[in-house]
């Protein structure tokens, strides 16, 4: 059979009808997406997936900083804690993260930030499990894509030029029709292409089924498809207006798939990847920088559940804060009325999961270099004599006795009187977090408390090496590898906890 016969043939099998997301016998009332089901062919050798090279564009150098901000002085940051408690622990929980019984996966999700996007706090929640590579796998990869600061677990991926990216917190249309991530690539250009290596870290090919996420438009959509280095196929999608699934049916494990839009409007939400039940852990991460709760605020529950019809969870998480923490002024009273609605939300989608909720970290403040008040030194002064500007233990012969006049200001410098000012507004934050979560039937745990409260971002960026990144909002790997250990630690993440008996 000719290849043109083959995918004309395959394109006549294709099922365009309302089928069951994904398998499961979980009972929903959603209506699960549409599903146009094409069955295609893997190839056993592929070549390493290519992105096309974009012309760099002419971005002009941005001039010198004469006068950087920098991490403030010691003395300041201790000058503005004296003036202040310090935080608390975090309470020690049990038992509050769900659990598997014996042989089954155990399925947990967590939306958030940019804390989440990199995937480093995760990656260390995964390893301190010490399961084999081959027991945890992902079920899916939202549309963040090459967007600056993710990292996904997938071997590459490619997003050609052409499309632009369509967070539900920012964005009304991404927000009336949310992926599961909860952000979309959209696109209405002709030639527009994604593409990804689905290979895992050593190159081997594991799913045969590949689920491709879309709204579906009242006009037809056409697409153009290449299966494993294979030449194009199109076909058209037209289905009731809505959520919506092209899922590919391979007779061999899948190494790279791509997709271009020929006509149409595209809004494309992610892929979807079949989770083996031999699998011990399913770890789903939706990040994305920028995020807010905005997002899970504003959606159609009914349009998110859609997505997770047949996907039960042990587990759900939510870390927010950080970017709501930055807008100013911080209004208390409708930050508390939006999280309580979105907490509410995420609770109808998921009904039966166990939810954290984790309060954002410590934060910092930079200050210009000019603005640093430079205090003078520790001062000798002799008896009945003049101050001396070095210091020193040792006596002259025959000389009077020395004491040293330390400078110890009691108030803080110009450069110092706001060195707290998001701490504050974080802890009010992970008090309202606290606040609502208790009333949702979830558990809180706060980044911040775990740094050791007031004045974590400070001494955090002291440490060698540095906890905390120089801009003072961010991590470093250490420093998110060590919050997920807390977080193992306070929470009870351990195989003992989350399963009724560890999965051999």
């Amino acid at each position: 059979m000719s290849l043109f016969s083959f995918w004309r043939r395959a394109l006549a099998l294709a099922l365009c009808c309302s089928l069951a997301f994904a398998e499961g016998t979980a009972e929903t009332k959603t209506m699960a997406p549409a599903v146009t089901l094409l069955r295609v062919s893997a190839r056993p050798v592929v070549p390493d997936l290519q992105c096309a090279i974009s012309p760099a564009s002419m971005t002009p150098s941005a001039p010198v900083d004469m006068d950087p901000r920098e991490v403030p002085d010691e003395e300041d940051v201790q000058a503005a804690l004296s003036q202040v408690r310090t935080g608390q622990a975090n309470e020690v929980l049990r038992n509050g993260l769900g659990q598997a019984a014996a042989g089954e996966t155990y399925r947990v999700a967590i939306w958030g930030d940019s804390h989440l996007a990199a995937g480093f706090f995760t990656q260390e929640l995964v390893k301190i499990l010490k399961l084999e590579s081959d027991q945890v796998r992902t079920g899916w990869l939202p549309a963040n894509m090459n967007r600056p600061g993710v990292r996904l677990p997938v071997r590459k991926t490619c997003v050609s030029p052409g499309w632009r990216y369509e967070p539900a917190h920012a964005v009304a249309a991404g927000a009336a029709a949310p992926g599961p991530g909860l952000v979309n690539l959209v696109s209405s250009q002709s030639g527009a292409s994604l593409a990804w290596d689905l290979r895992n870290a050593t190159g081997v090919p594991e799913s045969k089924q590949v689920r491709l996420l879309y709204q579906q438009t009242a006009s037809p959509m056409q697409w153009a498809i290449s299966v494993d280095g294979e030449p194009e196929f199109e076909v058209t999608l037209s289905a009731t207006p809505g959520p919506a699934v092209l899922e590919l049916m391979a007779d061999g494990p899948l190494s790279v798939i791509r997709m271009r839009l020929v006509s149409g409007d595209m809004r494309f939400h992610g892929l979807a990847l079949p989770v083996p039940s031999t699998a011990a852990l399913q770890m789903d991460v939706f990040g994305y920088p920028g995020a807010t709760l905005a997002g899970w605020k504003q959606l159609p529950v009914d349009a998110m559940a859609a997505w997770f019809a047949s996907t039960r969870y042990h587990l759900v998480m939510m870390e927010f804060g950080t970017n709501e923490g930055n807008v100013k002024p911080f209004d208390a009273v409708s930050y508390q009325q939006g999280l309580r609605t979105a907490v509410k939300q995420m609770r109808t989608v998921f009904p039966d999961a166990a939810c954290v909720l984790i309060a954002p970290g410590d934060r910092g403040v930079l200050v210009r270099r000019s603005e640093k008040i430079r205090r003078p030194a520790a001062t000798v002064q002799k008896k009945g004599g003049r101050p001396q500007a070095k210091a020193s233990a040792s006596k002259s012969r025959g000389s009077k006795p020395t004491r040293v006049v330390a400078a110890a200001p009691s108030v803080v410098s110009d450069a110092g009187k706001n060195l707290l000012q998001y701490t504050r507004i974080h802890e009010d934050i992970g008090r309202m977090q606290s606040e609502v979560a208790q009333e949702q039937g979830c558990r809180v745990w706060s980044m911040l408390k775990a740094m050791g409260g007031q004045g974590g971002a400070y001494r955090w960026v002291r440490q060698n090496p540095p906890l905390m990144a120089r801009d003072l909002i961010h991590f470093t790997v250490p420093g998110y590898q060590q919050l997920a250990q807390q977080f193992a630690s306070d929470m009870g993440w351990d195989a003992t906890q989350l399963w009724s008996s560890v999965k051999p």
